[in-house]
Order: structure tokens, then C-alpha cells, then sequence
């Protein structure tokens, strides 16, 4: 897409978010989080280097990645997480996200309007779900990363394990597949369902930030059909691949082919 196009876009953008009495943001794939930056923490990089010495130490890759999610706190995303905030924090909105590294934490959000349907780092979960119960994850990575930055060798750690089947403990996340504790985001996502059913009839927003069709049944259709059924929607669809509106959105939704962070962080480029 030309300059130019994705300047109209933005315009475009601006302005129906202003006319907006609510707005919906959904965020997909493109703002999931790459660790290609790991390399800039010496100490993280030792601890995957012991990792592939001794398979054995593999039940802590996915705390090391969330160490590096703790203490990355720059870069592209959080950059357009900022932009994304600045253009609706006025606004009655809500955010549903597939995202479960927590990133978009790192910027002043309204947790309560934020959903992870997908789960996160925030919760640890028994991982063969002989229960429902979930416990904070804080004080444990709290642990391993001061344990990582005073280079204690990881095989000196112990494995966190539920203290009802003494398997191991893993993050409530979708990473778990078909032992996923869903319980974590219901009462959030009871929370968007019901201010969902109160924007029908008003003037609504509807941004679709880097959705692919991984998980289709959580963002991308759901929109389509609020868009579909408000006739003051607005829709705007951004994706560096799937783009595409469906014929019957044709006259309120807008396509947008680029990749969704770099959209944002050109919006910001743009005002300076």
C-alpha cells in the first residue's frame, strides 16, 4: 500500500474514532510477541544455552521468555501499543486480544476493558487439569529471573508442581490446548459481553488490529457480525495479508493491507 493510501486511512481512522460513541479493538497474531530482542539480555541467552545442553531444564523455556517479556519494555509493539492508546483512551472502549504475553499491559490501558480470552503469564495452572484452581505466577518468576540475573544455574531450581496430583504447574494459557483452565478470563469476558449488548443502537468503532484466522470464532467473526448488525458501524480491518471485507461489510468496513504495528507506529511517524 502507497504512503500516500495508508495517510488517507489514517485520516479516515481519525476521524471515525472522534465521531465514535464506542469502540472496539480487536488484536490478533501481528501483535504476538517475537523475542527476536532476547539477544540483548546476556544473562537470558546463557540461561537457553544451558537449556540446550540439558533437555532436561526445558520445563523453563517458557518462564525465561516471560523474564524477557518483563524486562523488555521497548520496541515496535509496545510503540504502537502506546499510539493505539493515545487514539482511544477518551473513548468507551473495549479490547479484546488473542495476545498472552501481556504487552499491551506495559502501556496505562484500562485493565478492565481489556479481555485475554487466550489466557497469559499472569496465572499458573495445574497442567494435566486435575483442578480449576489458579494460582499467581508473581512470586515465582519474581524468583527465576533474580535467580537468572545472579547466574544461579538453572538446574539448581525446582520445577513448580500442583500440590493436589504433583504434576507440574504451566501457565493458564491456550498453550495448554485441551487442559486450558478457561476459568482465568470469564468473568472479563462476561464483563465485554454485556457492554457489547449495550452498543447496538449506538455510533460504533470496530478496529481490527493484525487478526488473522488462527482463532476466528474469538475476534474476526464475532466483528464482522457487530458490525453487520449496527447500522451506524464503522469497521476498520488491518492486516498486512488478510485484509479482505466480506461483501456484506462493503459499506462500512475499510481494508487496510499493512501490517498492523507497522500501521500504528507510521500514525505516529505521521504526527511529528
Amino acid at each position: 500500500m502507497e504512503k500516500s493510501e495508508i495517510t488517507e486511512k489514517q485520516k479516515l481512522l481519525t476521524q471515525k474514532l472522534e465521531e465514535a460513541q464506542v469502540v472496539l479493538v480487536g488484536i490478533g497474531e501481528e501483535f504476538n510477541e517475537g523475542f527476536e530482542d532476547i539477544a540483548k539480555f546476556p544473562e537470558l541467552m546463557s540461561a537457553l544455552e544451558e537449556v540446550d545442553t540439558n533437555p532436561t531444564l526445558e520445563w523453563t523455556v517458557p518462564f525465561l521468555e516471560k523474564c524477557f517479556i518483563k524486562r523488555h519494555n521497548e520496541g515496535r509493539i509496545i510503540d504502537a501499543y502506546r499510539v493505539l492508546y493515545e487514539l482511544i483512551k477518551d473513548k468507551d472502549y473495549f479490547i479484546v486480544t488473542t495476545c498472552i504475553d501481556g504487552n499491551i499491559e506495559k502501556v496505562n490501558f484500562d485493565r478492565e476493558r481489556i479481555v485475554e480470552p487466550c489466557g497469559s503469564y499472569k496465572a499458573l495452572q495445574c497442567s494435566k487439569k486435575c483442578n480449576n484452581d489458579l494460582t499467581s505466577s508473581e512470586d515465582f518468576i519474581s524468583f527465576i529471573c533474580q535467580a537468572i540475573s545472579d547466574g544461579v544455574g538453572l538446574d539448581s531450581l525446582e520445577k513448580p508442581v500442583c500440590p493436589l496430583c504433583g504434576e507440574s504447574l504451566t501457565f493458564n494459557n491456550i498453550l495448554c490446548e485441551n487442559n486450558y483452565v478457561e476459568e482465568g478470563y470469564k468473568p472479563q469476558w462476561e464483563k465485554y459481553m454485556n457492554w457489547l449488548q449495550h452498543t447496538l443502537h449506538k455510533n460504533i468503532c470496530i478496529v481490527e488490529l493484525g487478526v488473522g484466522m488462527n482463532l476466528p470464532g474469538i475476534i474476526r467473526w464475532p466483528f464482522e457480525k457487530a458490525a453487520f448488525y449496527n447500522e451506524k458501524a464503522s469497521f476498520f480491518r488491518i492486516n498486512m495479508q488478510l485484509y479482505h471485507m466480506t461483501k456484506e461489510l462493503e459499506n462500512k468496513g475499510v481494508s487496510i493491507a499493512a501490517d498492523a504495528v507497522d500501521f500504528l507506529n507510521r500514525y505516529q511517524m505521521s504526527g511529528e
